[in-house]
């Protein structure tokens, strides 16, 4: 059976994504799949995309640490190898090439992937974007508010912030940054219109937060680098809410937060089945399916 690469020329390119969705896909299909992520040169992600790799329930027995090109087995029995790697790789049977946004003619020529997957793609531009680009079919996945959502950890790891209650340890993704109201009476009904929060609140506003947990949020961020009142721990720790706290005021840490939509890991189901949900009806999977003959 094949390997099958998912490539970019940059990183944050989207290729994770691509990646677990369409291994995601051809295991329910039936498929035996083993998912891997490549070895990656410099800063980056590879670790941490290995380590989600491994803990895929369809995808058993994947590496969860980064594996080299050279040594990325072949396919044997039944099995698919579904590969994200940094650079093509000349053994595999077919590849998928990823760009944030729409890459050029000349590139994927060069590459002569089995298709093209441009993600983050701003919605005029969606619009007007041809079937085909440098003689590979395409397939647009336009700008995306679940897709760009950002996860308790990076949060935590921008605000350099203290963990106070770490929750159901599940790193979930947040699609919505939401400052709490100044009253606890609006609170309520105000954030329960956002659903995949972090909601960000006072220390010290007890009220704002119980009203917040009430809306069933990722994650709390406290302001103000204060410790909280004890009720706070108490219905934090029931609800299997994370806590942060943020050294800062309020303003400053929405500040700091600012541009965090703007590059943020793959994972989590949240996010998974977001994409799954696009390219479930975008035809790529079945492509890869005619492409490979499994």
């Amino acid at each position: 059976m094949p390997l099958l690469s998912v490539i970019s020329d940059k990183p944050s390119s989207g290729k994770t994504g691509v990646a677990a969705t369409v291994a995601r896909n051809l295991a329910y299909s039936g498929q035996r799949i083993w998912l891997v992520r490549g070895e990656s040169v410099g800063a980056g992600n590879a670790v941490a995309d290995a380590r989600w790799f491994g803990s895929l329930e369809f995808a058993p027995g994947s590496a969860a640490t980064p594996v080299a090109a050279n040594v990325i087995p072949t396919p044997s029995g039944d099995e698919i190898v579904v590969a994200e790697l940094d650079q093509p790789l000349d053994r595999a049977d077919a590849s998928i090439f990823v760009a944030r946004g729409l890459p050029s003619e000349e590139r994927v020529a060069e590459i002569e992937p089995l298709a093209v997957a441009a993600v983050d793609v701003p919605s005029f531009v969606a619009k007007a974007a041809p079937d085909e680009i440098g003689g590979a079919p395409l397939f647009v996945i336009e700008e995306d508010r679940t897709l760009a959502g950002f996860s308790v950890s990076e949060a935590k790891a921008i605000l350099q912030a203290e963990t106070l209650v770490e929750g159901d340890g599940l790193d979930l993704t947040c699609d919505h940054l939401v400052i709490a109201p100044i009253g606890s009476d609006a609170g309520q009904p105000y954030l329960s219109r956002f659903e995949s929060k972090a909601v960000v609140v006072r220390f010290d506003k007890t009220d704002q937060h119980l009203a917040a947990l009430a809306t069933e949020p990722a994650c709390l961020i406290l302001t103000g680098g204060r410790r909280p009142s004890d009720y706070l721990f108490d219905a934090a720790s029931a609800d299997g809410v994370p806590v942060l706290l943020s050294r800062t005021d309020t303003e400053n840490t929405v500040i700091a937060l600012e541009g965090i939509f703007d590059d943020t890991r793959f994972h989590g189901e949240r996010k998974l089945e977001r994409m799954s949900e696009i390219l479930g009806s975008s035809g790529l999977v079945e492509r890869v399916v005619a492409e490979l003959g499994c």
